[in-house]
């Protein structure tokens, strides 16, 4: 869940409802007065943390949710559009992809909300043919968080919803009260946890923010309705992705806490990263020593997964996170893999892993293995010290046979000493690449002079 952020909950006729999911016991719910659901669609976090902000100031009710259109993609079938009164989509979205194609693609399915397009320029045309395909509003980039965006959203907010209900916490409440957790499940020690919002909702899953209450720490609890679902592969990868990481206790990865199912939910419980993700701290640039340090620490948690045979197959920005300590730790784990495990769960039609960070044998649904990480690694490291993606094109298509075929481009002559670590992380087979993350890790602290691994 990935890119959803600031969402509250409503409470309707229980304005402090108690959980206790297992061994976590919720307290009163902190009152959280709610309005219209605004879901904001963009590739830039940063523009979004602060629309967000503005739009906020002049609607402090209002709830937002982000969605990161290049690090999640287009959104699936189970999509959850009818929990929102209205969206703000950008028209570039990154690998290919616009806002009007969205907009056309998406606006016949049932639920879906009034849209506000916005461009980084006015265009006549596109204006045109935006409302023509639906939409509400046409919006220059710059006038997004402006008067404007809010009044065409209060005019919204007054619109009858045809939308279907959001899950209710209650409901959630006497469906997990008492049950116990799965017994493969990790432990931890029983202590009261109060609940404190929803940060995001997409597909079937629902993400709530709690807290310890003896010491304040926050978690986050992850939630699906068993009973929505129609494929049993989707259950067993949800849990899967608590399972295949729960034994890890390592800095660099995130913490699980506890899963279990109910007779109609299943659920995670996680560490909460206050800080945020890579995407958005790329996005502002950074010093090639601190891109090379984070590079390390992402090498680290690479070593401590593939050492339990554990391919991630979805390493890119969104997925790497920050703690309150600044430090980093790799997370979502959905379509992970055991490599001695037979089943592959998320084996469908179409690509496993984002477009921009697809390994070569990816893209032509080759086997996987821990080199297909170092690729995907590759791509970011080569993004935290120049700000740009090796490959980009007009389409997922286009960019996916780049990764097959294309030369990756070489970096500026500043950078000229770290080529050799990265030729060897983007090499288009994998037996030419670092075979392990301890070559890599070896490669930046034995070829990298004093000046390039000195963090800033």
């Amino acid at each position: 869940m990935a890119g959803l952020y600031g969402v509250c909950t409503a409470m309707e006729k229980h304005p402090t409802p108690y959980f206790r999911c297992s061994t976590l016991n919720f307290g009163p719910a902190l009152p959280l007065p709610c309005s219209m659901k605004l879901l904001l669609i963009d590739t830039s976090r940063t523009f979004m943390a602060a629309t967000r902000r503005a739009l906020a100031a002049g609607m402090p009710t209002l709830e937002i949710t982000e969605y990161d259109a290049e690090q999640q993609g287009p959104p699936g079938a189970d999509f959850r559009w009818h929990v929102y009164g209205a969206a703000l989509l950008s028209h570039e979205l990154g690998a290919g992809q616009t806002g009007l194609q969205w907009l056309q693609r998406y606006r016949g399915v049932a639920g879906f909300p009034p849209v506000i397009l916005y461009a980084a320029s006015g265009d006549e045309y596109l204006a045109v043919a935006a409302v023509k395909a639906g939409a509400e509003d046409y919006l220059r980039r710059a006038d997004v968080p402006s008067a404007r965006t809010l009044e065409r959203l209060r005019a919204l907010e007054t619109r009858p919803s045809a939308g279907e209900p959001s899950l209710r916490l209650d409901h959630f409440a006497r469906e997990v009260l008492d049950f116990p957790i799965a017994p493969e499940g990790p432990a931890i020690e029983a202590s009261p946890h109060r609940f404190v919002r929803l940060i995001g909702q997409g597909g079937f899953a629902s993400v709530y923010l709690a807290e310890r209450t003896h010491d304040r720490t926050p978690i986050v609890l992850k939630i699906i309705n068993t009973q929505e679902i129609q494929e049993p592969a989707v259950v067993q990868r949800f849990m899967r992705e608590a399972t295949i990481v729960a034994g890890i206790d390592h800095p660099q990865v995130v913490k699980i806490y506890e899963q279990g199912f109910t007779p109609e939910y299943g659920f995670i419980a996680m560490e909460f990263f206050q800080r945020g993700d890579l995407k958005q701290r790329m996005e502002r640039g950074l010093p090639t020593a601190l891109a090379v340090a984070y590079m390390r620490s992402i090498a680290l948690g690479l070593r401590a997964i593939h050492a339990q045979q554990i391919v991630h197959r979805d390493l890119k920005p969104g997925n790497i996170m920050f703690r309150a300590d600044d430090s980093l730790a790799l997370a979502d784990f959905g379509i992970s893999k055991r490599l001695d495990d037979p089943l592959d769960l998320t084996t469908r039609s179409g690509l496993i892993g984002t477009p921009s960070y697809l390994s070569p044998e990816q893209a032509l649904g080759a086997p996987t293995d821990q080199r297909s990480d170092l690729y995907s690694a590759g791509v970011i490291f080569y993004e935290l010290l120049t700000g740009q993606k090796p490959f980009r094109a007009e389409s997922a298509a286009a960019l996916v046979y780049q990764h097959v075929h294309a030369t990756p481009p070489r970096l500026p002559a500043t950078l000229a000493p770290i080529q050799p670590v990265l030729d060897l992380l983007l090499a288009k087979d994998p037996a030419d690449r670092f075979h392990s993350a301890d070559e890599l890790l070896s490669g930046l602290d034995d070829w990298l002079t004093p000046a390039f691994r000195r963090a800033a």
